[in-house]
């Protein structure tokens, strides 16, 4: 029960935080952090490391949350499918656009997510750096 869909959850999580977190520090040492200045570069940064940390993995995701929400009836020894037959049944019913289904709105909510995340810690590690 607590450990279902445990594996795929951490094959997405260590790819996108690689993604987000390079993307973020590749970016506020760009010579595009001097144009945008000291508070814009963050919110810009964070909304398109957010983009790179979601684009890549989240057929993973979809494939992640499938598995995580089969559930077994009672009483009935039904077999919850693997991730691999997941995504082989996606690929049958939809081709390579069932696994991106959903991804603008998970875009947008990511871009004011992630911006406003790097805002506030550049903030806040304003005030702790010496």
């Amino acid at each position: 029960l607590f450990f279902h869909g445990l594996g795929i959850t951490i094959i997405r999580e260590i790819p996108s935080f690689a993604f987000y977190f390079v993307a973020y520090g590749l970016l506020a040492k760009s010579a595009m952090a001097d144009v945008l200045g000291g508070n814009a570069a963050p919110l810009v940064f964070g909304a398109m490391a957010g983009w790179a940390m979601w684009i890549p993995t989240y057929p993973i995701d979809i494939v992640k949350t499938i598995v995580q929400v089969q559930t077994r009836e009672r009483g009935k020894k039904k077999e919850l499918l693997s991730s691999r037959q997941i995504t082989a049944k996606m690929y049958r019913a939809g081709g390579i656009r069932a696994f991106f289904d959903g991804l603008e709105p998970k875009l947008a909510r990511a871009a004011v997510k992630h911006a406003v995340t790097f805002w506030v810690y550049e903030v806040l590690m304003g005030f702790l750096r010496p």
